[in-house]
């Protein structure tokens, strides 16, 4: 067994001496070429790009068409590849195509500065990707002291868009290598929610099994074993975990690792290891689904998509925000172009008109895909309120506009763009005869304004701006939208329209206060803080709530995370700015007991839907959401189980009161 054993451990050691990575190149410098790289041919058409296409997280190497029939080459450094017979090289790309014959997109590796030999060669007819490319290479350029590779475009540049490339790696394998490749757990969530993910064979062998562990803080470690794989070397495999992250409001490091590849250990354990923040938010509200359109009065597909596109909008007029940019092409373009638009266009990565983006993501120009969009935005909620007003005085506007965060957003961009409903001045030559939420100006500039966003903490803009000069042909036809948007994801948070000449109340007080469904006797909106004490062996915060005297107010309810502790009810006005904050401060009577809390049994949890129940006869049971709304109530159940599975993911409180205690228990539903 002992021979065995070092017998092993020699392979293992073998396997870890040969295994080396040469290059690793994600262009996290943010240049271009990266340190050690030379371009040749065409410079200024490669940049480093804020943008994710290719598969990977920004930034990424990006070549941009031009009006030339060429080759161009991103070449590497020169590396040391003495003594090595093969290679393999792993990247991610994505290329966006405009029309044929496209230009061949390769790799190709050369030694002593010689002559080019491609590796890997296509000639897309479409768009290619996004994807990931793993392949050995085995030429006589391998083994030498001066290796280069290169990714090349040889061909028509006109007839492409963009080629984003990615995660360059060039190694020789490990024999059991598994990486973790991203966490995609959201970065905000609003409830128990599972730890996600994607992971890679970077080794020769197969992977049938990976054990994946998560932790938060010094927390329990949570272990899920993913059996029956066939990975091998480039596949990967989305994860979800078991169990589910479920933590108090605030923020909190996930960390995420590889603990074990096939029942032992990963020969590199330097890719196995992941972290990320998770906000959890304090509160959500209806999401507005944000609908930018690129449009130009000369382009002739426009003209089909609008027809549909714009009743559409007429008809959801209430529950979304649009704003359209006219583009300077196809031909001469339109004549309401503005380089604000060029900028917004850029940060997009739009190549072509008509081109629909839906809470920063690209859309396709068809009814079904906007359909979905809006079905989809409309069920995922907004973690951020906003509300603004304007006023014109001349050719000046005036805004204020606040923004209420329910999570920590760092990097954010809040936009205010002033738009036309209706313009008829830009008529070209594709039959549209007038053009609606035409934007004119963005303020201050294409860029917005930078913030980084607290949770539950407001901030208020004061901005101004001359219209003179723009576009604007009616001074009585203008609107406002305003975009809250991160700007490395594009995603955005939340969007609404200005009010002119809005005036928003700023009444944040209460009108009730109460726990576990029975108002407090006592409570006065001016008395902020109040205490209770709780029977011996409560577990759980009993469920509080407050009833606005404004119905337009947002009550936010942060249950106390342990007893004793504080649940604290915040009360921000419609204005969003104006605020106080009621607590409810718990204490557990020490020396009385409550064998009701002994007795009650509540299971499984989390739960499907069907809660079993026992532990008491008879006695009123109510089920109130995280946010202390009532969701479900039994009037003298006797029964055994409940059933709460038409409701959505969360966490819910059960209240069962009997004449003589009452019990509240904290659950998990995750269907």
């Amino acid at each position: 067994m002992k021979k065995i054993t070092l017998l092993f451990a020699f392979v293992a050691m073998i396997s870890f001496l040969n295994a080396q990575t040469f290059l690793d190149e994600d262009f996290s410098d943010n240049q271009m070429p990266p340190s050690g790289w030379s371009i040749d041919g065409f410079p200024a058409n490669w940049s480093a790009s804020s943008s994710a296409n290719a598969g990977g997280t920004a930034p990424e190497g990006k070549f941009t068409y031009s009006q030339n029939i060429a080759v161009t080459r991103l070449i590497s450094p020169e590396i040391d590849l003495t003594g090595h017979t093969s290679v393999t090289i792993a990247f991610d790309h994505f290329y966006d195509h405009y029309s044929n014959p496209a230009p061949k997109l390769g790799v190709a590796t050369r030694s002593q500065g010689g002559d080019w030999t491609s590796v890997w060669e296509i000639a897309p007819t479409g768009d290619v990707g996004p994807e990931g490319q793993l392949f050995d290479i085995e030429n006589s350029d391998v083994g030498q002291a001066d290796f280069q590779f290169c990714f090349y475009l040889d061909g028509n540049f006109y007839n492409m868009d963009y080629w984003y490339v990615d995660n360059i790696e060039l190694f020789i394998p490990f024999s059991l290598d598994a990486q973790l490749v991203s966490i995609s757990t959201p970065s905000i969530v609003s409830g128990p929610t599972p730890v996600e993910g994607m992971l890679k064979n970077k080794g020769t062998t197969q992977i049938t099994s990976v054990d994946v562990s998560w932790q938060v803080a010094d927390g329990d470690v949570h272990t899920t074993t993913f059996e029956g794989l066939a990975l091998d070397l480039g596949d990967t495999y989305n994860f979800s975990c078991s169990d589910l992250f479920d933590y108090p409001v605030g923020t909190h490091t996930l960390d995420v690792w590889i603990a074990q590849v096939n029942g032992g250990a990963d020969l590199n354990p330097d890719n196995n290891m992941l972290m990320k923040d998770i906000n959890v938010a304090s509160f959500s509200e209806q999401r507005k689904p944000c609908f930018e359109e690129f449009t130009s009065s000369t382009c002739g597909p426009c003209t089909s998509f609008n027809n549909q596109f714009v009743p559409w909008c007429n008809s959801h007029e209430e529950d979304i925000t649009l704003v359209k940019y006219q583009m300077n092409w196809p031909g001469s373009g339109d004549i309401y172009y503005t380089e604000e638009g060029g900028a917004r266009r850029g940060y997009y990565g739009v190549t072509w008109v008509p081109w629909l983006v839906g809470d920063g993501g690209f859309l396709g120009t068809n009814l079904g895909e906007v359909n979905g969009f809006y079905d989809a935005s409309m069920e995922n909620p907004s973690f951020a309120g906003v509300v603004s007003s304007h006023t014109l005085s001349g050719t000046t506007m005036d805004f204020t506009t606040t923004v209420l965060p329910y999570a920590g957003f760092e990097n954010a961009r809040v936009h205010v763009i002033v738009f036309e409903y209706e313009t008829t001045g830009n008529v070209g030559n594709n039959g549209e005869t007038s053009f609606e939420h035409v934007m004119m100006k963005m303020v201050p500039d294409a860029g917005g304004t930078t913030a980084d966003f607290t949770d539950r903490e407001p901030v208020t803009y004061t901005q101004s701006v001359d219209l003179n000069g723009t576009n604007v042909e009616e001074w009585d036809d203008l609107g406002v939208i305003v975009i809250v948007q991160d700007y490395a994801s594009t995603v955005v948070y939340q969007s609404d329209y200005s009010v002119e000449n809005g005036v928003f109340a700023t009444e944040d007080n209460l009108v009730s206060l109460s726990v576990d469904g029975t108002p407090l006797p006592d409570f006065d909106p001016a008395v902020l803080d109040y205490y209770m004490e709780l029977p011996e062996g409560t577990v759980d915060a009993p469920v509080v709530t407050g009833e606005a005297a404004d119905e337009n107010a947002r009550v936010i309810v942060i249950p106390a995370p342990e007893l004793p502790g504080t649940t604290t009810v915040d009360v921000f006005a419609e204005d969003l700015a104006t605020h106080q904050q009621y607590t409810v401060n718990f204490t557990v009577i020490q020396g009385v007991e409550n064998p009701l809390a002994a007795k009650v049994k509540l299971y499984p949890n989390p739960t499907k839907g069907i809660l079993n129940i026992s532990g008491f006869e008879k006695a009123n049971v109510a089920v109130y959401s995280i946010s202390g709304k009532l969701v479900v109530e039994y009037v003298d159940f006797s029964g055994n189980t409940i059933d709460i599975s038409n409701l959505t993911n969360g966490i819910y409180f059960i209240n069962i009161q009997t004449d003589e205690n009452v019990v509240t228990k904290k659950v998990t539903l995750n269907r």
